[in-house]
């Protein structure tokens, strides 16, 4: 999707950039060389310096710059260029900013970091992440997490689901979503929410055995579906504007559900 994208300069937005699909003109390499018109000779300058620095980003691999070219909302174009360096994020807290779990699926797998035990070990975790998905993560996990790690930084090209999917006409929270989308989880965890997650915490620090495991659980498998519904978004998103870009391939939960017991066990 990103190289039919062309609203990188300003006064290239949405209407600009359906023009120059309906006229045929729907990747890159379609705009026409300067001797060719296809807004205006003014226009036309914008959108040739913005594709040249956006080849250049694409071709560094800098999804931070050509998050910087794109309007927030459009963002999300960036997934399929970017998916093996993508994070999936969700996090828990105690009712506060005090953040107790951090749960992440990204190109080592599904893991989760927690207050007392590997915390401290998440923002060299996500050094090296290119794109960030989280649903409702541009109003709560990320402010939350800059200030618990004030040295570490959300990266740019960072997809917030749940104004993605508003988009597609979703109203809701993230298991809302997962049930009308069909993307589910395993029947225990039917009906843990955010609070629970919050009581769950206080029972383990009040030593009860099993719960922090419980709070891991639910907070894994969070992140973890996160990707199915980045994928399925993606591709509804394509659909539902006509985009002139080829789907891709959903993703199973099913890859990972192995990897997610193993450290889970040995909580």
């Amino acid at each position: 999707m990103i190289h039919a994208t062309f609203q990188l300069a300003p006064g290239i937005g949405p209407y600009r950039e359906r023009q120059l699909w309906a006229a045929g003109i729907q990747r890159w390499d379609h705009f026409p060389g300067e001797l060719g018109i296809a807004l205006s000779p003014r226009l036309d300058g914008r959108v040739r310096n913005g594709v040249a620095a956006a080849r250049a980003a694409l071709e560094d691999g800098d999804a931070d710059a050509l998050a910087a070219m794109l309007p927030r909302r459009e963002r999300w174009r960036l997934y399929a260029a970017f998916a093996e360096d993508a994070a999936f994020l969700d996090i828990e807290t105690d009712g506060g900013d005090l953040v107790t779990a951090v749960g992440v699926l990204d190109r080592d797998g599904p893991r989760v970091f927690l207050r007392g035990r590997d915390l401290d070990d998440f923002p060299a975790a996500a050094a090296r992440w290119k794109v960030l998905v989280t649903f409702n993560g541009l109003s709560f996990d990320v402010p939350i997490l800059e200030r618990a790690f004030p040295g570490w930084r959300s990266p740019r090209a960072h997809v917030d689901l749940r104004h993605l999917w508003a988009r597609l006409g979703h109203q809701g929270g993230l298991k809302l979503l997962e049930h009308e989308t069909g993307v589910g989880r395993p029947d225990h965890l039917h009906g843990v929410d955010g609070m629970e997650a919050v009581r769950l915490w206080r029972r383990h620090r009040d030593g009860e055995p099993g719960a922090l495991r419980r709070l891991a659980e639910y907070n894994l498998y969070d992140a973890v579906n996160l990707k199915a519904l980045m994928t399925l978004g993606y591709n509804r998103m394509l659909e539902r504007y006509e985009l002139p870009a080829a789907p891709i391939a959903l993703w199973q939960r099913g890859d990972v559900l192995y990897d997610v017991t193993k450290r889970l066990l040995a909580i």
